[in-house]
């Protein structure tokens, strides 16, 4: 592609996110806040806003101090959203017996804590792209791949393809499936990507089936938008890797590289992955030929069936819930539980909340920024109950992948912290009518208590705040933890948008230890020197935002 026609469709993009972003459909779930809730009431659909399904449903946070283990008190929870049951397994699901090996946090680039961007050393992260190898060559049964567009290319799909050619250097058959979510204008040319993933490989031994879909639009009867956005690399529903990566090599592998996380294990949490990915193809082969766009290309020249998953139990070992949600257009029921375990898990925090994200809000084009107001109103209450700190990092204002992929929300820290000290100012407001005079008049409570408990920086891995030439460093990892022991690795965005997501929420102090030494310790002792806020910084953005 020459430069002009690579310009030529960034151009396009950028227009039709502004034209995505400010057209109409349904607010995304997390977007409705708990005062504006009580608009809505009645049965669960796909579409119930995640403030209205806590309140309706009776579900409560779990008991951080109860004998009875988190995750199990959270899938409990879960489970009042899901009535009868249908999506149990599926978008939320509780096993035991895992194991996380020592290698089992993935984070890229690698080895980049302390140093300048300009030190970024050749291969940087060419181990994860061994990663994907290994673990794809190592399946005995099935591999299921589930992705966001674009399709893998570069080192990634060569991994891939030299797994495939391993595979079917075998005797057994093996069941491969990729699925990708695809998002407009442009669709994946999926014959083309099965073609160069299968070439020179022979597929007598492997059935090879790759599909693109999107579940809805704006203009169609689910009012939204909504396309896979999970990050899935599974093999025999006994081994995963979940969480950010995208396998984009041109965004992941070369200069100015994304910073992002992701986690491996093993254990019967990869089934839970698995099963997600089949109701993803359930509605794929359901609407193959039915709807646009979504394409299916494969070596049976068929939809493929899920090859049963081998039982893998014990009670030793790692309890893991998975949770995910499936957006709109793939049912009308409500199956959004990754939303509300969040919103539930900081709901329950007492100390501490740690919380690192591509952004917090969503503009791209909007008159109005949109902020996750169901989860920012758990925020609050934190912030209220005065007993500890939240820590927010966040990725660089433009930051964008040499692929031309945005890593920012076009939304400022300025905005977030006006949205934030909007909202405080709101609850005490409701509380005291008078309370707001005296706010102005000083002293001042609101920035008092947002100054100094709200610690909110940009990302950063070193010193500095670009890559050589001037190009903001970019994050894209998905975490957050309560309290140093509970956390979620996964794909699903804080921000407010409506896509099929999956992720792991682990209850374990020995991981919740390795995951803050090796990842969040280093993260906030390099943000923090940028941070705009918290105890210590001495022009506070809170105060800032009101001049």
């Amino acid at each position: 592609m020459t430069a002009l026609s690579m310009s030529l469709r960034l151009l396009i993009v950028a227009a039709l996110a502004t034209v995505l972003a400010s057209c109409g459909g349904n607010l995304p779930n997390s977007a409705i806040s708990r005062h504006l809730a009580g608009r809505y009431a009645g049965a669960l659909t796909d579409s119930t806003a995640v403030a209205t399904v806590i309140r309706d449903r009776g579900i409560r946070p779990p008991d951080l101090s109860s004998g009875v283990p988190v995750v199990e008190q959270l899938r409990a929870e879960l489970a009042k959203s899901d009535p009868t049951g249908a999506y149990a397994g599926i978008t939320y699901d509780l096993t035991r017996g895992n194991r996380l090996g020592g290698d089992w946090i993935v984070h890229t680039p690698d080895d980049m804590w302390g140093r300048k961007a300009s030190d970024l050393p050749p291969g940087h992260s060419d181990s994860l792209v061994r990663l994907v190898h290994d673990l794809v060559a190592s399946a005995q049964r099935r591999v299921d791949i589930a992705l966001l567009q674009p399709s893998p290319d570069g080192p990634f799909l060569e991994a891939l393809r030299s797994a495939l050619q391993s595979l079917a250097s075998r005797s057994r058959p093996i069941t491969v499936r990729v699925i990708l979510g695809q998002y407009p204008p442009d669709n994946v040319d999926v014959p083309a990507f099965l073609k160069a993933l299968s070439e020179g490989i022979d597929t007598t031994r492997i059935d090879l089936s790759v599909a693109a879909f999107r579940s809805c639009v704006a203009t169609e009867d689910c009012d939204s938008y909504s396309w896979n956005h999970a990050k899935i690399v599974a093999v025999d529903g006994r081994e995963a890797l979940v969480g950010g990566h995208n396998l984009w090599a041109k965004d992941y592998l070369h200069a100015s590289p994304v910073g992002d996380l992701s986690m491996r294990l093993q254990g019967p949490a990869a089934a839970s992955a698995v099963r997600y990915i089949d109701r993803l193809w359930q509605y794929v082969c359901a609407n193959t030929g039915k709807k646009d766009p979504i394409a299916l290309a494969g070596s049976s020249g068929r939809c493929p069936s899920p090859t049963p998953l081998p039982a893998i139990a014990g009670r030793d070992g790692v309890p893991i819930l998975a949770v995910g949600r499936l957006g709109a257009g793939i049912t009308k029921d409500f199956a959004n539980q990754s939303d509300v375990a969040r919103d539930m898990m900081l709901a329950a925090a007492r100390h501490e909340i740690r919380i690192v994200q591509q952004d917090l809000g969503f503009g791209l084009g909007r008159a109005d920024v949109l902020f996750p107001d169901s989860t920012i109103d758990r925020l609050i209450d934190f912030l209220r109950r005065g007993q500890g700190d939240i820590y927010i990092v966040l990725s660089n204002l433009g930051a964008k992948g040499r692929s031309g992929s945005t890593y920012s929300n076009d939304v400022t820290l300025q905005q977030l912290a006006r949205h934030l000290r909007r909202e405080v100012e709101r609850r005490v407001e409701a509380r005291d009518p008078l309370s707001r005079w005296e706010i102005r008049r000083g002293p001042d409570p609101v920035n008092a208590l947002l100054c100094e408990h709200v610690h909110l920086a940009p990302y950063r891995f070193g010193p500095e705040a670009s890559w050589p030439g001037g190009v903001p460093i970019a994050n894209h990892a998905k975490f957050w933890m309560v309290d140093g022991r509970t956390f979620y690795i996964g794909s699903d965005n804080m921000y407010p948008v409506n896509l099929q997501e999956f992720g792991y929420i682990v209850d374990d102090p020995k991981a919740a230890r390795e995951i803050s030494a090796a990842y969040w310790t280093p993260l906030w002792q390099w943000s923090s020197k940028a941070a705009v806020s918290g105890s210590g910084v001495e022009n506070c953005i809170f105060r800032e935002v009101i001049k």
